[in-house]
């Protein structure tokens, strides 16, 4: 009976999980975790709901992994790992959705009740190990008789009706007790179905939850605000991919200034704000602000985000988010969209600013048009031989109109926001936490999804702390670029105002380490130009290649830092 009951109740978890919208499991080795895992096999051959498979040896890997998948698919993602610390190694992916919203569905195997704490092997307190970064945990008992299955699903479809509303993780631990393996009863099997009912032969969840739907209304205070205020700023966080008709149609109808992260898909009006804003005549002059609007959040650019802390004007922020997005804490309108309300939302507001008589000035356009020539100035200063600054103000020339970015943390995506016009682009990033570990596992399940070309860009300790995570590009399933940018060690720390020999040594940490190996490790093609023109070429070729490359661009430590404070105090001293 118990083998049975396992793996009826394992079973009975993975297919209700696909009929509220799982459609990619992730799985890590490990025994415990096996009546979950051979449940997933099931289900990948349902003829009507079946799932995508996807495994990993390194748990920290696969969370990530998970994570990448949600991110460009929009839909939950189940992961499954065994008992210990195989479930505390998902922590880091699970911290980011929390921030960042992508729905992850963490199954746990676990030792049942009388194995832990009592020196059993393999067994860790598990069900409060995610704590408040999931958005809530079901935990199961030990399959037994005694519980229905019918109380088993509405669990998990409460559970479920829970992040729909809220995203995020949800944690479902699953103690089993042994057998895992041997001859099943199928019999037995079938009667335990059998309270089931209309549950077995239909594709609906066994509870239904009618979502909430609540029609989009522009605040009556907008309406006095925009009909006097003729100096708006209209800045753009990480927003979805299919809004950016609707943001730029925002923008024209305010005749807004637009400075947009790299995240966002949208076009600035004035690029490489985080260059320019350090330059006192154009800040004075975006000084002159009367409304900010914010759609969206967890902006790059730190000056950005200075400047916002400072400004005293009315300041609305539009999200799909129910977290606060504001780190300065200002007084501010917050309006909620739902994830499906964003292109509603910003018609609707559109169509009503449309009708009112708004003041019309030149503003935008002298803020435009002062920042873009302190960016000209500054591009010109940056030298044509191979380096990051260079490499982020080409990069766009050298890929496909079908092709997708993933900028890693730190330094990386800080240049790409002074440099890179990305809004053609479907730009991907770990924005919450903003963490350098799972960059490439995140990357590969974003392309696993998307299955566009993509190029990958991160540092290399970046590349050092998921190196275990190339095993996961050995079958790309479209030409991927993964660039590290090597300049021994972590670069970002070379603008810290620290004494040079400390730096060295407790913050960029130099490996003197190159990735070549690595990549033949990994059975990954690898390149190592020396000039922009081989990068340039090399980049190309390997973007209209099958499979994934590895190109390595090593450039002098602490230059990219130094040139970035350079490019700063000439801006700040005209």
């Amino acid at each position: 009976m118990t083998l049975a009951l396992t793996h009826t109740w394992a079973e009975v978890i993975i297919d209700e999980l696909t009929r509220l919208g799982v459609q990619h499991i992730c799985i890590a080795p490990g025994s415990r975790s096996t009546p979950l895992t051979l449940a997933a096999v099931k289900q990948s051959q349902h003829p009507r709901r079946g799932v995508t498979l996807h495994s990993h040896f390194d748990e920290r890997g696969l969370g990530y992994l998970a994570l990448g998948l949600a991110k460009a698919h929009a839909c939950p993602v189940a992961v499954v790992v065994t008992s210990g610390t195989a479930v505390a190694n998902l922590l880091p992916a699970v911290a980011e959705s929390r921030l960042t919203g992508e729905p992850l569905v963490i199954l746990s195997a676990d030792r049942p009740f009388e194995l832990v704490d009592c020196g059993a092997n393999q067994a860790i307190e598990q069900p409060r190990l995610f704590s408040s970064h999931v958005t809530q945990t079901l935990s199961l008992p030990a399959p037994e008789t005694a519980m229905p299955l019918s109380a088993l699903l509405s669990k998990i479809d409460h559970l479920m009706a829970q992040q729909a509303q809220h995203g995020g993780s949800v944690h479902i631990n699953c103690p089993f007790r042994e057998p895992f393996y041997g001859e099943r009863d199928r019999t037995t099997e079938q009667s335990l179905r059998a309270g089931l009912g209309q549950w077995l032969t239909d594709d609906k969840p066994y509870v239904s939850m009618m979502p909430t739907r609540t029609q989009w209304q522009m605040p009556a205070s907008w309406q006095h605000l925009a009909s006097q205020s003729s100096k708006v700023v209209l800045i753009a966080g990480a927003l979805p991919a299919n809004v950016g008709a609707q943001v730029a149609r925002l923008a024209s109808v305010l005749d807004a200034v637009v400075l947009a992260d790299p995240q966002s898909g949208v076009k600035s009006t004035a690029p490489g704000h985080d260059l320019w804003l350090n330059a006192p005549s154009v800040r004075a002059l975006l000084d002159e602000a009367e409304w900010v609007i914010q759609l969206g959040g967890r902006l790059v650019s730190k000056r950005l985000g200075q400047w916002l802390a400072n400004i005293e004007v009315p300041y609305w922020l539009i999200t799909d988010r129910e977290q606060a997005l504001d780190p300065a804490h200002r007084s501010s309108e917050y309006i909620r969209f739902m994830p499906q309300q964003w292109e509603e939302g910003l018609d609707a507001l559109s169509d009503a600013l449309t009708q009112l008589q708004r003041p019309v000035s030149g503003w935008a356009q002298a803020v435009t048009t002062a920042a873009q020539i302190q960016q000209q100035h500054a591009y010109a200063k940056v030298e044509d031989s191979l380096s990051e600054h260079r490499l982020f103000q080409s990069m766009t020339k050298w890929l496909p109109s079908e092709c997708d970015v993933f900028l890693g943390n730190s330094l990386t995506i800080r240049l790409a926001d002074i440099w890179s016009e990305l809004s053609d682009y479907r730009v991907y990033a770990n924005r919450g936490a903003s963490g350098i570990d799972g960059l490439l596992a995140s990357a590969a399940g974003v392309q696993r999804v998307n299955q566009h070309p993509m190029l990958v860009v991160l540092g290399d300790t970046s590349a050092l702390y998921d190196l275990n995570s190339l095993a996961l590009w050995r079958h790309a399933p479209a030409p991927a670029v993964i660039l590290i940018l090597n300049n021994d060690g972590g670069g970002i720390f070379d603008m810290l105002p620290v004494e040079p020999s400390l730096r060295d040594a407790y913050y960029r940490m130099p490996h003197g380490l190159g990735f070549e190996p690595a990549a033949t490790m990994f059975g990954l093609p690898y390149h190592q130009p020396k000039d922009v023109v081989s990068l340039s070429e090399t980049l190309r070729g390997a973007l209209q290649s099958p499979g994934a490359e590895v190109i390595e661009v090593n450039t002098p430590a602490g230059e990219a830092g130094s040139v970035l404070n350079r490019l700063l105090a000439e801006v700040a001293h005209g």
